[in-house]
């Protein structure tokens, strides 16, 4: 995570991070959000600092600053740092931040009531006029309420009080680009409260559950007071109010209680053997609340009721493993061994970046059946194995010839259309060859001057009117309004501008055919594996000692011999045609022998063992135990015959038992083949540290005590020891302390290898090679081709993080250049200042997988002002080059510099009030419109109208340069 820090300008002073790079480390952070405190977030910082940081860690993170960073959700947070705790002695610098929107709580509202209904846009931006605030994302674009406020309040509390009256959920937020923060947002969505389908087990991601139960609160009945009206002296009350509950549970009586007739029977203080279904003696409670009419005065001590007639029921359970989950979100809790199974609302999340933790804080618990855990584990299941169904998609392009000749995606000065209707990629090819032989001429030649015609009528607008349908009459799915999903289009002109709704009016052609025949076998088809085949199915076979853990040891394709007591695992691996594979398994137990007899197991439950006798008998029966001849030591026994072992267990509470074993003898086997004659000449074999006394031609000596610290081997010729050599192909080394090898260091995991005036790039370099912790590293310096340094230095490093070079200057104070490659992104710096220069200068870039791509959106939603009464904005990037096409319809021209649109994020210009687009007319030469980026006097960033005439249609488009982050969320290709 990265946390940028800026200062009340936006100027960015400096990052820290989680992972340690750079030069400010995140050693601790905490980010808390509560339902009760939304939108609202907290973010405490923790960031060490050396001493010479000392001054720069005091103002980058300074009170009052901003730290602006993006969550793991995609969404852009602004935080203004409240309080700060420098320890100079420690050397630590903690912040503890609030989210910008607080700074609302400095602004005072009045009272209100609104004229009308209004948006909820409406009401937020008027409740923060000149704050600084826009609306960013509304999910609630034509919702509206018409609402009073009767007091003062904060702009923050005033526009909650708004949220809730929507039934909205409010988030602050930014949109940065570089160092400086294009505009704050407050983005508008509907509350999520789905359920997870994320469980936590006991044992498992539970430490504990305290459960507490309590009836201080409870009621079985309620006399409720609401407020006081204008010109009277009491509250308002439910006495007179006539009501009747459906159910019959809750009864209102003639003195304003309401009371519930469940809870009285089961709560009375009559409650008893001789009654057992009391009906007074209620839990009553009188209550105040804020209702200004009876009816809703009702309603609240219902609510009221409902909630306390029962006991207090609450847990507090200690996680031990849990993930992100959103606020307000469904969690479950399972203890099986207490058959508890309860669902839970997420109410407030912690959670770490640097210290890789989430805290969830729960509530709401409820009561839950044990099969509806069963089938919660079974739906989280099948929607991780719903297949992903294969979707087709339309590719249209436009060309000036046949053969694709400055293909574009807009028609504009294009003679030539084709359409590819079942492509399997969104995002349409740019390969002219991907749409050979779908060419059409949609613009013919020119033609000679005809005839004069007689004078003609007015002239009037002739209209291309398009619909789509399922059938080819257009009478099945009539529509005009897309053509997503359906098959046939239907198309006439006229001079009428609205499209009619009577499908004979149409000339009607199919759109997209019917499933054809199965084609020959394809390419690769779309990632991943739902969707694909199986290429081919592999079965092997493994013992082993768990039924639980699978085997580790080398899978056969051939069933291995059973052992009686283990477990026979079978594995099925599943290849699949993208290359990819599955293994699953099947483990059967092998049962042991069952007990033999019923002589049981020996041994009484609850005596000691005071004594033992083992007797032995010889007989030649192995069923049939012998009934004499037992003696306390080992007779002979002859091949064949049966050794009988009686053994008798005397216990401490004076009984005995006897159990019995039987062994056979074997028979004596055939004689052996007559053994090679010995020799008195064999070479011997001498392990010691001194020298062997008359050895034979032949011996060897290891000189040492034993193998494992032998130093030497020779051999003895008859007359001398001789050195001998253990060739390396025979050598079978379990441990090799550190050595040194031609000056190369092995002290494993570790290798450190010297080299010196090796040949690199025209020149020479000494240094060092270093494999240690993963790592592994090249350093050295720069010599010229006699050995002499220069000064200079390189590092060459290869991780787990990626790989990285650097080379110094002479003077050691900087680098000529340096490269490094991790996180998916290629990180360049090279020096453009004089290499000795004290102040040196640099051109840095950074180059990811997002600046090879083409990014694109088209707003298929037509936009509108007075003077336009629909307009299509297209947006391309590639790189920070963006260029936008504008196609519109004028009716007036009222208004000059009359707002249009927001532009794109993404897409807005460098230069935000520098950019024009002229925009040609289609139907009367010589006329054109133009949009511009901002009004003249440099106004809101938008896109704004200039008509020049009243009436036509207009097309054009800009190129401009932007630092806006990536358009990631839209579509690309490359």
């Amino acid at each position: 995570m990265e946390y940028y820090f800026s200062d009340r300008k936006f100027n960015i002073m400096g990052v820290a991070r989680t992972t340690g790079k750079g030069e400010w480390l995140v050693s601790a952070d905490s980010e808390v959000k509560t339902t009760d405190d939304r939108p609202t977030i907290a973010l405490t910082l923790t960031i060490p600092f050396k001493t010479e940081q000392e001054q720069a860690i005091d103002e980058m993170a300074a009170e009052n600053n901003f730290v602006l960073y993006q969550d793991e959700e995609g969404n852009g947070h602004q935080m203004v740092i409240a309080s700060v705790t420098h320890d100079t002695l420690a050397h630590i610098h903690t912040v503890v931040c609030t989210d910008a929107g607080n700074d609302l709580m400095n602004e005072v509202v009045g009272a209100y009531t609104a004229d009308k209904a209004y948006t909820i846009a409406d009401y937020i931006l008027m409740f923060t006029n000149d704050s600084g605030w826009e609306i960013g994302i509304n999910e609630f674009p034509t919702d509206v309420r018409t609402l009073t406020w009767t007091d003062e309040d904060t702009s923050l509390s005033r526009i909650k009080s708004v949220a809730k009256d929507f039934d909205a959920v409010l988030s602050f937020g930014f949109v940065f680009v570089g160092t400086t923060a294009v505009k704050r947002v407050i983005s508008v969505r509907h509350e999520e409260t789905s359920d997870s389908l994320i469980s936590f087990e006991m044992n498992k991601d539970i430490n504990n559950i305290v459960k507490t139960v309590d009836i201080y609160d409870m009621e079985t009945s309620v006399k409720a007071y609401g407020a006081t009206p204008d010109g009277s002296n009491d509250p308002i009350n439910l006495i007179g109010y006539r009501w009747t509950d459906p159910t019959g549970q809750f009864v209102l009586d003639q003195y304003g209680f309401l009371h519930d007739t469940i809870a009285v029977q089961k709560y009375s203080r009559l409650l008893s053997n001789s009654n057992p279904n009391p009906t007074q003696s209620d839990w009553n409670r009188v209550k105040t609340f804020e209702s200004t009419t009876q009816a809703t005065l009702l309603q609240a001590a219902l609510a009221d009721l409902k909630k306390y007639n029962h006991p207090n029921v609450n847990y507090e359970v200690d996680l031990a493993n849990a993930p992100y989950v959103p606020l307000n979100q469904t969690v479950h809790i399972v203890d099986e061994n207490q058959n508890l199974f309860l669902s839970a609302k997420v109410l407030s999340v912690e959670r770490s970046r640097a210290g890789h933790y989430t805290k969830l804080t729960l509530g709401d618990y409820a009561n839950e059946q044990p099969n509806l855990y069963s089938a919660l584990k079974d739906m989280a299941v099948k929607i991780e194995n719903i297949p992903k169904a294969i979707q087709f998609y339309p590719w249209i392009r436009y060309a000036d010839d046949d053969k694709g000749t400055n293909m574009s995606a807009f028609p504009s000065g294009k003679k030539y259309m084709a359409i590819v209707p079942n492509a399997k990629s969104s995002v349409p090819s740019d390969d002219p060859a991907d749409y050979a032989g779908k060419w059409a001429l949609i613009q013919g030649k020119d033609g000679a001057d005809g005839v004069p015609g007689a004078k003609g009528a007015d002239g009037r607008t002739s209209y291309f009117h398009t619909a789509w349908a399922n059938d080819v009459s257009g009478q099945s799915g009539f529509t005009v309004s897309g053509g997503d999903g359906k098959k046939y289009i239907g198309t006439y002109s006229d001079f009428t501008k609205a499209d009619s709704t009577n499908p004979a009016d149409y000339n009607w052609a199919l759109f997209k055919g019917d499933k054809g025949d199965k084609g020959d076998t394809g390419a690769d088809g779309l990632p991943g594996k739902d969707g694909v085949s199986v290429k081919s199915t592999v079965v092997t076979y493994q013992l082993g000692t768990s039924g639980t853990t699978k085997p580790t040891s080398t899978w056969s394709s051939t069933v291995p011999t059973l052992v009686k007591g283990q477990y026979l695992w079978t594995k099925t691996t599943w290849n699949y045609s993208d290359s990819t594979s599955e293994d699953g398994y099947q483990v059967t137990y092998i049962g042991k022998d069952g007990n033999n007899g019923s002589d049981g197991i020996a041994g009484k439950d609850g005596v000691g063992i005071k004594s033992t006798v083992i007797e032995y008998s010889v007989s030649s029966n192995g069923v049939t135990k012998p009934s004499t001849g037992w003696s306390a030591t080992i007779p002979s026994i002859a091949p064949g015959q049966f050794m009988w072992t009686r053994t008798t267990w005397l216990y401490t509470d004076g009984t005995n038992e006897v159990g019995y074993s039987v062994a056979q003898a074997g028979a004596t086997g055939p004689q052996g083949p007559q053994g090679v004659p010995g020799s008195k000449d064999v070479p011997y074999t001498y392990i010691q540290l001194g020298t062997p006394a008359s050895p034979k031609k032949g011996d060897l000596w290891w000189h040492g005590t034993t193998l494992n610290d032998a130093t030497a081997l020779q051999y003895y010729d008859g007359s001398t020891w001789i050195d001998q050599s253990i060739q390396q192909a025979v050598l079978s080394i379990k441990k090799l302390q550190s050595i040194e090898v031609d000056t190369s260091t092995i002290n494993s995991p570790d290798i450190n290898s010297p080299f010196n005036h090796v040949q690199i790039d025209g020149a020479k370099s000494s240094g060092n090679l270093e494999l240690k912790d993963a790592n592994l590293s090249i350093l050295g310096n720069i010599e010229d081709n006699n050995g002499n340094p220069n000064g200079q230095y390189y590092k060459s490093l290869l991780s787990p993080n990626g790989m990285s070079n650097y080379i110094t200057t002479p003077d050691q104070k900087g680098n000529m250049s340096s490269v490094a490659l991790q996180r998916g992104a290629l990180q360049l710096q090279t020096l453009i200042s004089d290499p000795s220069a004290a102040t040196k200068k640099y051109i840095q870039s950074e180059f990811t997988s997002a600046d090879n791509v083409t990014f694109f959106y088209v707003n298929t939603t037509a936009l509108s002002n007075i003077d336009i009464d629909y307009a299509y904005i297209y947006y391309t990037r590639r790189g920070n080059l963006v260029t936008v096409n504008f196609q519109i319809h004028t009716i007036a021209n009222q208004y000059n510099y009359l707002r249009l649109a927001d532009i794109r994020p993404g897409y807005t210009p460098l230069l935000t009030n520098k950019i024009v687009a002229s925009c040609l007319s289609f139907s009367d030469p010589g006329q054109s419109t133009a949009m511009y980026s901002s009004t003249p006097s440099g106004g809101t960033v938008g896109w704004y109208s200039n008509i020049s005439k009243a009436s036509g249609s207009y097309g054009g488009s800009v190129s401009y340069l932007t630092k806006d982050d990536y358009p990631t969320g839209d579509s690309f290709f490359q």
